[in-house]
């Protein structure tokens, strides 16, 4: 048997930027967050996933900047 299955109805909205999974021995839902998002119910941006991403496109637009020149 699964310890994972999907959210009834009821808690369709349980989870805020993320998908919710039932966990069936506790008989509760959980989140899996998507990327950017932490917390229970994926209820906060994760700044730190912001602010890599941020770097990486101001990386890869010098490189392209100096790729033209």
């Amino acid at each position: 048997r699964s310890h994972f299955d999907d959210c009834p109805d009821s808690h369709s909205q349980f989870c805020f930027h993320g998908t919710c999974r039932f966990l069936v021995q506790e008989d509760k839902p959980a989140c899996v967050c998507h990327s950017g998002y932490v917390g229970t119910r994926c209820e906060h941006a994760d700044l730190l996933a912001v602010v890599a991403a941020n770097q990486k496109k101001q990386t890869i637009t010098a490189l392209v900047v100096v790729a033209v020149v």
